[in-house]
């Protein structure tokens, strides 16, 4: 009893004399208005620090929102722990997979430690897939094909069209396909509603990219019911922590990752018609990045990067493509920072 009242004290003080502090880093985080932002901190209790997770309300929100059943969802710690699970229930020591090269870090990582044999399709430098050899690798001998969509760090996406073909020829030979959609929020292309038709296709998605929680670690699989439920066993005995439950649901509620792809696309508009203007070469995205062609200019642009307090990444990790950097995208009084750095280092 003295252990609950002293949680509950410590909330009612963290509210009366930080709630400001509280509010700011909300509204940076999930871009809500203040009113917005009390209206979730109301809602923490010591309920959501010593009770175990109720999941149920955000099974229910993501099943209404893609239009399939609980039973064919499972909540993960992110997208990254939904791929292990496809991972532990497909893979085993020396079984062949197919995977995008490059792709998610994590998939290469996974693949080590569970000792698969990776069949990597590589990009050539306008950042294209070979469809003909993903599609004449597909075997019966494979166990599992891995599929970001769009994919991490190109960028880039396979159409819908090209993502069926796979699939279909995938589900004759009974080999299961995962789709990871960790960035679905910004491309809009989506196999979730085929796993009603495609008893072999799986679909990850993550809280971390368009909505921006990422540091909650918050994610699901989609799949048929007897692929759900074999997932399920994998799971930890509670999928999510309450506080990430909390956020999430509320996110979802107030359709944030609608209001940050705006905002995103807003942005990556202004950086576009900058560069195009200097006539700098870039690789447009499906994602919340852009690849810029730096040439030999490179150096100069990550000190004056770095200098500004601005982290950039490497780029699309293709050969011939050394000399671009990666620039997260967000709103235009963001871009616009970046914007000037790419100026300042006279590029064209």
């Amino acid at each position: 009893m003295k252990k609950h009242n002293l949680i509950v004290g410590l909330i009612e003080k963290t509210r009366s004399k930080n709630n400001k502090n509280w509010m700011d880093l909300l509204r940076i985080a999930l871009k809500y208005s203040p009113r917005e932002s009390a209206k979730v901190i109301k809602k923490i209790n010591s309920n959501h620090l010593t009770a175990y997770p109720e999941v149920e309300n955000l099974y229910k929100l993501i099943s209404n929102n893609n239009k399939i059943n609980i039973e064919n969802l499972v909540l993960t710690s992110g997208s990254d722990q939904a791929i292990k699970h496809c991972f532990e229930l497909f893979v085993k020591k020396n079984s062949k997979i197919i995977t995008l090269n490059p792709t998610f870090a994590m998939v290469d990582i996974y693949s080590k430690l569970f000792q698969a044999k990776q069949i990597k399709i590589g990009y050539n430098k306008k950042l294209e897939i070979n469809q003909t050899k993903l599609n004449f690798a597909i075997k019966k001998n494979i166990s599992l094909i891995i599929i970001a969509n769009p994919n991490s760090p190109t960028g880039t996406i396979l159409n819908l069209n090209q993502l069926k073909q796979i699939i279909l020829k995938a589900s004759k030979l009974n080999v299961p396909v995962l789709i990871d959609e960790a960035y679905y929020g910004f491309s809009k292309i989506s196999c979730i509603s085929l796993i009603k038709k495609f008893k072999n296709l799986i679909v990850t998605r993550t809280f971390s990219k368009s909505f921006g929680l990422a540091g909650l670690r918050v994610g699901y699989i989609a799949a048929n019911k007897k692929i759900a439920d074999l997932l399920y066993r994998f799971k930890p005995m509670y999928e999510v922590n309450s506080l990430a439950l909390l956020f999430a649901e509320e996110a979802f509620k107030n359709k944030i990752d609608k209001k940050y792809s705006e905002e995103t696309n807003s942005g990556k508009k202004l950086i576009i018609k900058t560069l195009e203007k200097l006539k700098i070469h870039y690789f447009d995205t499906y994602a919340n990045f852009i690849h810029i062609d730096f040439k030999k200019n490179k150096k100069t642009a990550l000190e004056y990067f770095k200098k500004n307090k601005i982290l950039v990444k490497g780029g699309p990790g293709v050969n011939g493509t050394e000399n671009y950097l990666r620039i997260t995208l967000g709103p235009k009084k963001y871009m616009k920072k970046v914007i000037s750095i790419i100026e300042k280092t006279n590029l064209s």
